[in-house]
């Protein structure tokens, strides 16, 4: 474990970080769902959480860097307001090989976004599939996520796996 403060960590991501990472999301997304009405409509219909953007690209090449943790919870819509699409929530992971970003003073690790979308599911369509259709559908935060790579950190029947 470091204290290094640094833009980006250069460290490797194994599964194991993955399960740490998708720990410290879902202990969030618990609190979120209890102090957040709306949010809290979804506490049970999480589909798939998952790690996106940099940091899961950092995770493919291990050159990209890890400036953040930037995972994305997908929900089964329903509820009749959507989950809220346009709030991103943020955690400490905790001191960690990655340090910390410069800009984040008050955390002592790098720090994790959490955003969410509610995704329509079709009947009998997995999980993973509704995810996909989604990130290949027109709206502006598919199209930007799906410029990198997208891994699964839940379901565990799908931990790891890339699913785009």
């Amino acid at each position: 474990m470091t204290g290094d403060v640094s833009e980006r960590s250069y460290e490797p991501l194994a599964l194991a970080d993955l399960r740490m990472i998708a720990a410290v999301a879902m202990q969030n997304l618990a609190a979120i769902f209890d102090r957040a009405k709306v949010a809290g409509l979804y506490r049970d219909r999480l589909l798939l959480l998952a790690l996106a953007q940099g940091s899961a690209l950092h995770y493919v090449d291990g050159a990209n860097g890890i400036k953040d943790f930037d995972v994305w919870a997908f929900f089964k819509a329903g509820p009749e307001k959507p989950f809220p699409h346009r709030k991103r929530w943020c955690a400490d992971i905790g001191p960690s090989r990655f340090g910390r970003h410069p800009d984040d003073a008050g955390y002592s690790g790098r720090r994790l976004d959490l955003m969410g979308r509610s995704i329509e599911v079709a009947r009998g369509e997995s999980a993973e599939d509704a995810v996909r259709r989604w990130l290949a559908s027109s709206a502006r935060s598919a199209v930007a996520l799906r410029q990198k790579p997208v891994f699964c950190l839940f379901p565990r029947s799908s931990f790891g796996k890339r699913i785009n």
